[in-house]
């Protein structure tokens, strides 16, 4: 049975790809916009799996929208995604398929993006695109890695996996915000500036051809909304300077509960953003991602009883995101099950943009446009997680973890572990994830 057919099993979706064949293409390269939560499970939204508050912002991107019901970050933990976002390749390549530590002592302290590695920015810099990107990088903290010398013209952000939302000290009390090269602090609540600072340069270069890469530190901890005391740095436990004090609840019945004050001004940076798009007559020539890095965790509230685990786990709840591609004029309201990964975004965005790949560099990802644009069916590929090959590793619906395997289409939740039934399919899936971890793996500078 086809994938897009057999993925139905996932939600029972209705009108899978109504319309589709209908989409309008605009023959101009589109405005191209990536907003990456931070840490959002499948759990994190409600045109998810969300019960405990609405985020009508970004529901309405996925109603206008594809929500895609099969998307899935590259890692399971922030820098890998990251990396494999920004390069269409599997972060094993730049050695970038663990955690950039905060930690000047760790020795993954050194790693970062390789100079080798040609990403989106740099992609669709030389056709002539503008480059920003506002919030977290987490690519490197040597001056070597910022990512102004990786095809970004404008960064305002900070480089940690992590920064207090007021203060923005990362987890080592270290000061990380930064104007391109330089740290300079600027004040406010992290989400609201990285909202901020992509609404300026989207009017700043509403006439020619832009990319931008938002990328929230929202809903990973430190967990802090606005008027909430700061957590690290001289003024801990002190309030926001300028900011009205607000006692939040812990409780996710209140009205004034924490998480949902943390989450939702990320909603309300969306509405806005998507409605200068609008004012500006933008629109139909801007394709935005929505997508997060990673899975939930228990503490924010996103993981989901659809899927098994979470944050860092090779589970299913360790890696399928929250996925919505709005583009009006180009994709009708629906929805897409065609399995798309994080590396499939530049892939997809160099052929929307019409920017050829060199032949040296080599993707992993895939140009999804005939899925999302057409309502056409992927070919089937495999497609592997985890920091080593004994991760997991997908072929189809079937999904090897460790040695436990599982068929998607009928069990989602990852709860029927039939190894002993197809031994000859274990050993084969085995073989395939160990060769792909391989390929990538010889290629890293660090490993």
């Amino acid at each position: 049975m086809k994938q897009s057919i057999s993925c139905c099993l996932f939600f029972s979706l209705v009108g899978l790809f109504g319309g589709l064949a209908q989409a309008k293409i605009p023959t101009t390269p589109p405005n191209l916009i990536i907003i990456l939560a931070d840490d959002m499970g499948w759990g994190g939204l409600s045109c998810y799996d969300n019960p405990f508050f609405e985020t009508p912002e970004i529901d309405r991107l996925a109603s206008e929208g594809l929500r895609l019901t099969d998307f899935h970050s590259n890692g399971t933990v922030c820098s890998p995604t990251r990396a494999a976002l920004m390069t269409g390749r599997y972060q094993y390549r730049s050695g970038c398929h663990v955690v950039i530590n905060a930690d000047r002592k760790h020795k993954d302290h050194l790693r970062g993006m390789p100079d080798k590695e040609w990403t989106l920015a740099e992609a669709l810099k030389s056709a002539g695109y503008h480059t920003a990107i506002f919030g977290k990088w987490h690519l490197g903290y040597k001056p070597e890695f910022n990512p102004t010398l990786h095809g970004f013209d404008q960064f305002n952000g900070f480089i940690s996996g992590n920064i207090d939302a007021h203060s923005h000290y990362d987890r080592v009390l270290v000061k990380d915000w930064w104007q391109n090269q330089e740290v300079q602090d600027e004040p406010g609540y992290h989400t609201d500036l990285i909202t901020e600072h992509t609404l300026r340069f989207i009017r700043k270069n509403q006439h020619k051809p832009f990319f931008i890469y938002a990328a929230h530190g929202t809903p990973h901890s430190p967990h802090q909304a606005r008027g909430s005391p700061v957590q690290r740095g001289p003024q801990k436990g002190k309030f926001p300077p300028g900011e009205t004090p607000v006692k939040y609840s812990n409780n996710p019945k209140d009205d004034n509960w924490l998480i949902k004050h943390f989450i939702l001004p990320l909603d309300e940076g969306v509405g806005r953003i998507r409605r200068e798009l609008v004012k500006l007559g933008l629109a139909e020539n801007t394709i935005l991602w929505f997508i997060s890095d990673n899975g939930g965790t228990k503490g924010n509230y996103s993981t989901s009883a659809q899927t098994r685990a979470g944050k860092a786990s090779v589970y299913e709840g360790g890696h399928r995101v929250p996925g919505i591609v709005w583009a009006p004029g180009r994709v009708p309201s629906g929805a897409c099950s065609e399995l798309i990964v994080g590396m499939d975004v530049m892939p997809t965005c160099l052929s929307l943009a019409k920017v050829k790949r060199p032949e040296d560099v080599e993707f992993d990802g895939i140009d999804v446009g005939p899925a999302l644009f057409q309502g056409m069916a992927l070919p089937e590929r495999a497609v592997i997680w985890g920091r080593n090959p004994e991760g997991a590793i997908r072929v189809g619906f079937w999904k090897l973890v460790g040695n436990e395997l599982y068929h998607l289409g009928e069990d989602p939740q990852e709860t029927k572990n039939l190894a002993d039934q197809h031994p000859e399919r274990v050993r084969l899936m085995m073989k395939q994830r160990q060769e792909i971890f391989d390929l990538a793996i010889k290629e890293s500078p660090y490993d």
